[in-house]
């Protein structure tokens, strides 16, 4: 071996990257060489034969058509530049590879006859932590995203509810004087609705603007049966042109607890807005 085939031997060896001899077909793989960093990155010891270890072996994808687009990748452009695959090591364990390759035809025997086979050169980096780290990346923008979005949305329905206070509280305040007043029955009736859907508005505006609010948490004595009147008060409207009837069978004599009202009540209008969207889908279903 001369100096030359020394050092490729060395580098072959020693590099910080997998590298892959091999021939690729669509059933059948055959390794012609595999260096000791391939080996670890597929759970290989050092001294397993190379010819075992096959980075493209059909049982080794987690997805089995991500195979088959490796394959037709290099069969259409005769390479792949940091395509990213994930693939099994030899324990089971599944971890996610970045491979770059030039593939060209060679000529095959088998027992039907002589078939095209892909010669593949190639090398294999583990990303997995990298993977890792930019899908933890992606959910942290994700929960930023929705983080802005719920603060805009608060926003706007405290500019809304803000707004709604002064005309609801000159309705209030013309209903009280309104029902000091000798009036007849009917009259009186009447004015008792406004006074009671005034305040029922009034208490809903309250509710939008403390569910709008951003605030810590803060735990105290809640009453649990109010938070779940106030919460559904913040959906009876919608309920009501959904024509969705709600039954409040809540028990007497509970006790408060000590938690954060709010966040509870955050809970509950999930809750809520999905059985709401279950009925919904049941009404069309059944329709």
């Amino acid at each position: 071996m001369d100096e030359r085939e020394q050092a490729f031997a060395r580098l072959f060896t020693t590099v910080r990257e997998g590298v892959y001899l091999g021939t690729l077909g669509v059933h059948i793989t055959s390794t012609l060489a595999a260096n000791p960093h391939l080996k670890r990155i597929l759970g290989y010891p050092p001294d397993a034969a190379d010819g075992i270890v096959q980075p493209f072996d059909t049982a080794r994808f987690v997805d089995p058509t991500a195979r088959q687009t490796f394959i037709e990748l290099l069969d259409r452009d005769g390479s792949v530049t940091d395509h990213v695959m994930r693939v099994r090591k030899v324990d089971g364990t599944p971890i996610w590879i970045e491979v770059s390759a030039t593939a060209s035809y060679a000529d095959t025997q088998n027992a039907s006859g002589r078939t095209p086979t892909l010669h593949v050169e190639a090398l294999i980096r583990d990303i997995s932590e990298r993977k890792k780290r930019d899908d933890q990346t992606r959910d942290g923008r994700y929960q930023m995203l929705q983080a802005e979005k719920m603060a805009a949305l608060g926003q706007t329905i405290s500019g809304v509810a803000h707004e709604l206070n002064n005309p609801l509280a000159t309705i209030l305040s013309w209903a009280e004087r309104l029902s000091e007043r000798d009036v007849d029955e009917k009259t009186r009736q009447g004015l008792d609705v406004i006074l009671g859907e005034s305040e029922r508005a009034a208490r809903i505006v309250r509710n939008l603007l403390t569910f709008a609010r951003k605030r810590q948490t803060t735990r105290a004595m809640v009453d649990l049966n109010q938070v779940v009147r106030e919460t559904l008060a913040l959906r009876a409207y919608e309920q009501k042109v959904s024509n969705i009837h709600v039954v409040e069978a809540l028990a007497s004599g509970i006790p408060e607890v000590f938690a954060d009202g709010h966040q509870i009540k955050q809970v509950l209008l999930n809750l809520v807005i999905n059985a709401e969207q279950a009925d919904r889908k049941s009404t069309r279903l059944n329709s």
